[in-house]
């Protein structure tokens, strides 16, 4: 789902986000997580009727990308890890609950055929400029709807 190179969700993610989010039966929601993906570059996390939404983790493993006008384009290589740890229902009938919600930030080094960690990469390379842009890039989008009121962390 979503709309190829573009960093927001589109109006149909939107929409369809909203409508399985509020589906339940017998009270109870039916959907307890939405991890999405399809545009090639990280999208936005959001929390939306109680559920989280993963727009868009952007591709994880890829080749050299180049983006609609045939530009090569390094955002093809940035994407980002769901994680959640999820606690399971008190009482039957309950819904699973998010305890925990993380991204991490990671990079596709083409040159060297590696998916890295970026926090993790920039730890061990404190001065690599690429590396904090990617990180920079990626934590943006991600965060950019409002994630990090609902508990959304960066994580290793």
């Amino acid at each position: 789902w979503g709309t190829e190179w573009q960093t927001e969700p589109d109006e149909q993610q939107l929409t369809l986000g909203r409508a399985l989010t509020a589906s339940k039966t017998g009270g109870r929601p039916d959907i307890d997580l939405i991890l999405g993906t399809h545009a090639h570059i990280p999208q936005a996390y959001e929390k939306v009727n109680g559920t989280w939404i993963v727009y868009g983790e952007g591709d994880q493993i890829a080749g050299e990308m180049f983006n609609e006008t045939g530009a090569r384009d390094h955002r093809g290589n940035m994407s980002s890890i769901a994680r959640f740890t999820f606690a399971p229902p008190v009482r039957r009938g309950d819904r699973w609950r998010v305890t925990k919600a993380e991204f991490i930030p990671q990079w596709i080094d083409v040159e060297r055929g590696r998916v890295m960690s970026l926090p993790d990469a920039l730890a061990k390379s404190p001065g690599r400029e690429d590396y904090t842009e990617a990180q920079d890039h990626i934590r943006e989008a991600v965060l950019g709807r409002g994630a990090a009121k609902d508990g959304l962390t960066m994580s290793r």
